[in-house]
């Protein structure tokens, strides 16, 4: 007795498909993964990544972290904490390769780009199982972070993305969006160093200025067709400088920020190529 189909060739339809997937994935129609943090503005780069006919987006899906918990059950199940056993990567691999077949499919696109707050640690694992992957991280200064909150969150900010690193600074709010700041950034720029050539570094402000021009160089790096960026030149799609932020009108509160902390801010500004922070 065989567990094979009639006309598979020995193989399971399932693994067929997920061999083919996985295939596909590794050359043609590499993902693409916008990495970043909440409140970046991820909003107006997937506006327009969503209006290529050639990208199937998809937001904050889980499946990024889902692939780093399954590695990390198939180490405790291999017995081993070095790097995954072949078997555990074409596991995981296949899994997520057909899953993302079903993203394709229902969205009628050859590649697939999902926008992931995920960890830098499953952005990782995620580039392991797929080294043909390309990250697109996306940073903002905190000058607009801060604007952005006090928009978001004006009566305070329990049950926001910055409520976790508000210990360290009890009633002080700046102090806490500056710490989520710089944890978020520094893991984000870690990334694209152990990184460099499956990351591409995008900043909010540059696309607020100058969508057109940054988005240009975004599709010729994914290797995407610029002339399906002519949605950018309907009405309502440009946006000027003036929209970069501008801080929500706030003065710059470098004085509410310890000094351990905001030497920290400057040089991850410094690195970003932002302005310098203000006394």
């Amino acid at each position: 007795m065989t567990d094979a189909f009639p006309g598979v060739s020995g193989e399971r339809p399932a693994a067929s498909a997920a061999r083919t997937a996985d295939t596909d994935l590794a050359g043609r129609g590499a993902p693409v993964i916008v990495l970043t943090y909440a409140h970046a503005g991820v909003e107006l780069l997937t506006q327009v990544l969503s209006a290529s006919p050639s990208l199937a987006c998809t937001s904050a899906t889980g499946l990024l972290p889902l692939c780093h918990e399954a590695i990390s059950t198939w180490q405790q199940a291999d017995g081993r904490d070095g790097p995954p056993s072949p078997l555990a990567t074409q596991s995981v691999r296949a899994l997520a390769a057909t899953m993302i077949t079903v993203f394709l499919a229902r969205r009628g696109a050859p590649r697939w780009c999902e926008t992931a707050f995920a960890s830098p640690a499953a952005a990782h694992t995620f580039l392991q199982l797929f080294p043909a992957a390309r990250f697109l991280c996306l940073h903002r200064s905190l000058r607009g972070i801060l604007g952005e909150a006090v928009r978001a969150y004006p009566w305070g900010l329990g049950d926001s993305p910055f409520w976790a690193f508000s210990a360290a600074q009890p009633g002080n709010n700046v102090a806490t969006i500056a710490a989520y700041w710089v944890t978020r950034t520094q893991a984000l720029l870690d990334f694209e160093a152990e990184h460099p050539k499956s990351c591409l570094r995008v900043r909010y402000e540059d696309l607020a200025a100058d969508c057109g021009r940054q988005m240009i160089e975004i599709f010729a790096a994914l290797r995407l067709d610029a002339r399906e960026l002519r949605v950018l030149r309907q009405p309502g799609q440009s946006r000027t400088a003036g929209d970069a932020d501008a801080d929500f009108g706030l003065p710059t509160p470098a004085a509410r920020i310890p000094p351990e902390l905001l030497a920290r801010v400057r040089d991850l500004h410094s690195r970003l190529a932002y302005d310098s922070w203000a006394e």
